[in-house]
């Protein structure tokens, strides 16, 4: 620790109710250090040894000795092996004490759920392992602007998202809202069936359902990746070709697209279910009716930070996050509802999102096979290009697809 990128990566993560107080006092000194001189990657311990002097003036003698001869083993660089050695007994004691507390507080009845304390705690012993978060961010300006490229990340199916929006990257979370039976599902199977084969190797699209049987969102999945109705698929079926080749030809793998029914289910268990899925895009359908903020005095209040908790997921595990919720009363049959009127909230869950994607709907029976789309916040907005595209899209349940609606152009 006695370099500055090591000690502000794992200063957090060392035990010190574990330590004993000489160990301690250096490497709060050492922090002293580089806060003193900002320049300085490595301390060297002819230049500590004046501000640990006079960091702690009335050491005696025989204390000074004591610290003098642990500060001149600290001279030598340790090998690798004995690093790792080091870090991994330093993050054991902290299980161990998190362990015999969070044991004690379920003695006097405060954990109300000891396997989820337990979970908790060793996914963070797990994580820390490898030492992947830093305390600050260092970054080469740079790889940075490029990283952030409107067109690094993942394009939706419809232009006219594209258009008005910059790729999907990591952390970023959107609400998804429409009335009741007015296309959501079909929305998400007609994105997500798109984006599935932009992800990188390894990671999948998570489909959390909470609306009715998983296995019939499946066949809509096929529907929107072939582009074909029921009798269609059949019919390619019954030809001989398999629908599960041509289905894994165009999402890239046939369980890239992975759906888990959660009804019932907790928070604490559908981050067991995101972190061991290798989750790269995850869909939150419905994310109201996940158990875990009902305490909460109001229900605004809960949605917000159901939200919340989602869109830090989303950061922790370097994933997109969706979330589907539905639009109020007041926006039925609007073409481009408003952005407060989301079901039980008026700035709660819109003010934990990235962007708000509105499916409006006519109750004309003429437009029936039209939706349209409005995105009230949009804080993935493209430069030079309107925030709100406020576009007809053409509505084709019948192969669960969204389309754009073709440009006219002038003869």
């Amino acid at each position: 620790m006695k370099y500055r990128e090591e000690y502000f990566k794992i200063k957090n993560r060392v035990p010190k109710a574990a330590l004993d107080p000489q160990t301690n006092a250096l490497l709060s000194d050492f922090g002293s250090f580089f806060e003193r001189m900002p320049e300085t990657d490595c301390i060297d311990m002819t230049d500590f040894m004046p501000v640990f002097r006079a960091l702690h003036p009335k050491l005696s003698q025989e204390q000074m000795q004591a610290y003098s001869g642990i500060i001149e083993r600290i001279r030598e660089d340790v090998n690798d092996e004995t690093r790792s050695g080091i870090m991994q007994s330093m993050l054991e004691l902290r299980l161990g004490t998190e362990l015999a507390t969070v044991l004690s507080r379920w003695d006097e009845g405060e954990v109300p759920n000891i396997h989820a304390e337990i979970n908790s705690i060793a996914s963070s012993f797990e994580l820390d392992a490898n030492i992947k978060a830093l305390d600050y961010i260092k970054v080469d300006v740079n790889s940075l602007l490029d990283s952030r490229h409107e067109d690094v990340g993942i394009r939706w199916r419809l232009d006219c998202l594209n258009e008005s929006m910059r790729n999907l990257l990591p952390g970023d979370f959107g609400i998804i809202a429409g009335r009741p039976d007015k296309g959501k599902t079909t929305f998400i199977a007609s994105e997500v069936s798109f984006m599935a084969s932009q992800l990188e190797t390894g990671r999948n699209v998570l489909w959390l359902n909470n609306e009715g049987k998983g296995e019939s969102i499946y066949l809509r999945l096929i529907q929107a990746a072939l582009g074909l109705t029921m009798s269609e698929m059949r019919a390619l079926r019954d030809s001989g070709k398999s629908l599960a080749d041509e289905y894994t030809k165009i999402v890239g793998d046939l369980h890239r697209i992975r759906i888990v029914d959660i009804h019932g289910l907790d928070t604490y268990a559908v981050e067991n279910i995101i972190r061991s899925n290798d989750t790269g895009i995850v869909i939150y359908d419905m994310i109201d009716k996940i158990k875990g903020f009902s305490d909460t005095s109001r229900t605004d209040l809960g949605l917000e930070a159901m939200y919340d908790w989602a869109r830090e997921l989303g950061v922790k595990y370097d994933m997109i996050g969706m979330a589907t919720s539905q639009i109020s009363n007041e926006g039925d049959g609007l073409q481009y509802p408003t952005l407060g009127m989301l079901k039980d909230s008026k700035t709660g869950k819109q003010g934990a999102c990235d962007f708000q994607l509105m499916i409006g709907a006519s109750n004309d029976p003429n437009l029936g096979g039209l939706r349209y789309l409005g995105l009230p916040k949009n804080k993935l907005r493209r430069e030079g290009k309107a925030g709100d595209p406020r576009c007809p899209v053409n509505f084709k349940p019948q192969i669960a697809r969204f389309d754009d609606v073709p440009v006219m152009m002038d003869e």
